[in-house]
């Protein structure tokens, strides 16, 4: 079960809100090469670090230009697939943090060794092979939402899978549909938890679902003034991931599925 499992279904009950307001959709333009310019900002840290070594770096140019080439893996091949897990498996044996998944660590547990902010943080999806997030890139002529940016929201012992719905191109003249700078983040969101026996696996619990709107008019508005939080009065088991690199700027991570995700450290979107 991939970490941004329920995004599809989300989406579709985001979608048919749109329906019902005549397809008045929200949203924000995604800004293009995302990964570029957050890989160049990392970068610039990278040369400053040197424990990071040569080749791991020349491993992750590799992977961002993988996720340049394929949109993130959306548009990946089976042979760009197959290219991605041959770098992510050689790139994971320079991991330089041995207790990557520290951050959700029960509070009885200790942690000897992490890297300098380990996992917690906001993280921005680069690439992927997972199908329930590739899927969603799958609009038609008349989709009521345009995807945006994917990321993720990790703040011990929560974790929000964050999707971002812009508003589709053809309704860009429709009356009350919201500015270019309105846009609606959408958030599965999780309790994750891990111990000093399995360092580098987080379990999952599912808690909810938030939706939040930005902009001056329509949906967006609407959603910024009231937002949605939907959670039970329990939680469920939700899956598992395992984290295979973590640095100052780049997390990879497996599901127990076997689908990878490629992330880089971003604060500036959401």
């Amino acid at each position: 079960m991939h970490t941004y499992l329920l995004a599809s279904v989300a989406s579709l009950l985001i979608g048919e809100g749109v329906s019902f307001q005549h397809k008045q959709r929200i949203a924000q333009q995604r800004r293009p090469s995302d990964s570029s310019r957050l890989f160049e900002t990392s970068t610039a840290v990278e040369n400053n670090d040197t424990s990071v070594s040569t080749r791991a770096m020349e491993l992750k140019r590799e992977l961002i230009a993988l996720s340049e080439s394929t949109n993130r893996g959306f548009r990946a091949s089976r042979v760009d697939r197959n290219q991605a897990k041959k770098t992510i498996s050689e790139l994971a044996k320079f991991n330089p943090s041995p207790e990557p998944a520290a951050a959700y660590y029960l509070p009885t547990s200790k942690s000897s060794g992490s890297s300098a902010k380990g996992l917690a943080g906001k993280w921005t999806l680069v690439y992927t092979d997972a199908p329930d997030i590739t899927s969603l890139d799958a609009t038609g002529p008349l989709s009521t939402a345009k995807l945006g940016r994917v990321g993720q929201q990790c703040d011990p012992p929560r974790i929000a899978n964050v999707i971002e719905w812009t508003k589709p191109d053809w309704a860009s003249d429709l009356p009350f549909s919201g500015s270019e700078n309105s846009r609606v983040l959408q958030k599965v969101v999780c309790e994750g938890s891990a111990s000093p026996s399995n360092p580098s696996t987080v379990d999952l619990k599912i808690l909810g679902l938030e939706l939040e709107g930005e902009g001056d008019s329509g949906p967006a508005s609407i959603l910024g003034n009231n937002p949605v939080k939907l959670q039970g009065p329990l939680s469920a088991p939700f899956g598992k991931f395992d984290i295979l690199y973590l640095d100052e700027t780049m997390r990879i991570t497996k599901t127990y599925q076997g689908f990878y995700a490629v992330n880089l450290r971003d604060d500036e979107w959401f």
